[in-house]
């Protein structure tokens, strides 16, 4: 009996970082896609955000990208190849693209919700100016906390910062020793999120009696903008030994 030739898989180049835990959550779901429904053939090289385009991109020949367009460099890059991209950023560079994202309302309502349900009175949020979906993560829990009679207090930094600057735990610690006390945080992700809790040691507040954070870092649902498909991608994570509940 003849054997049945086998077909070829997809090639599918994977443009996303391995640096953080949510880019790796990302790929994580790529992986569990391909186990549920068609062999795929993956290139993934070691990647940090903010890199330049990979030497490899220019020059690389199969069926389609999954990246995050997280820089200028990156999206011009991406713009040169003759093949099918799908953007995994909330960055927007190039709005042509499909794009899936966090659904960042989901995530604001969820960690709202949590903290309201403690029967906080006071509220804040710790978020990073340079990101959308922290700036849409921001509006939506200032509404949900607004629509529940409450005030929210947010971190806008007068200064710009780098991710492993010092300074900025310093800053984040004088911001919460003037929150009223006790204060529900929501943190944007999970580096803000252990930056609170580093500052409130610093500053000597207790962890979770009188601050008490909910940090988005694990995914809930996706989006696409183009076409419209909805995609589920995580769950919430359970509660840790410092008082967080995880969400992005």
């Amino acid at each position: 009996m003849p054997c049945r030739s086998l077909k070829a898989p997809v090639k599918v180049a994977l443009l996303v970082e391995t640096s953080n835990a949510y880019a790796r959550g990302l790929l994580r779901g790529i992986v569990s896609y391909i186990r549920e429904h068609r062999l795929w053939s993956l290139y993934l090289s070691e990647h940090n955000r903010g890199d330049k385009p990979p030497r490899w991109l220019a020059h690389w020949k199969g069926h389609g990208i999954i990246a995050r367009v997280e820089n200028v460099a990156i999206a011009e890059a991406l713009r040169q190849v003759s093949v099918p991209v799908v953007d995994v950023s909330a960055a927007r560079l190039i709005p042509s693209l499909p794009w899936f994202e966090t659904d960042d309302g989901a995530i604001a309502h969820l960690a709202a919700d949590h903290l309201l349900e403690r029967g906080f009175n006071y509220f804040a949020y710790a978020g990073d100016g340079q990101f959308n979906w922290s700036k849409w993560r921001c509006e939506h829990f200032q509404n949900c906390i607004r629509a529940a009679g409450k005030e929210c207090f947010v971190y806008q930094p007068a200064k710009g910062f780098s991710l492993d600057d010092e300074e900025q735990v310093d800053h984040l610690g004088s911001w919460i020793k003037e929150l009223p006390k006790p204060v529900g945080v929501m943190a944007c992700y999970d580096f803000r999120g252990q930056q609170v809790l580093d500052a409130c040691r610093r500053i000597g507040v207790a962890v979770p009696d009188e601050v008490l954070r909910t940090v988005a870092s694990a995914p809930l649902e996706r989006r696409s903008e183009h076409p419209s498909h909805r995609l589920r991608s995580g769950e919430v994570a359970g509660r840790n030994d410092v008082g967080q509940e995880s969400q992005r």
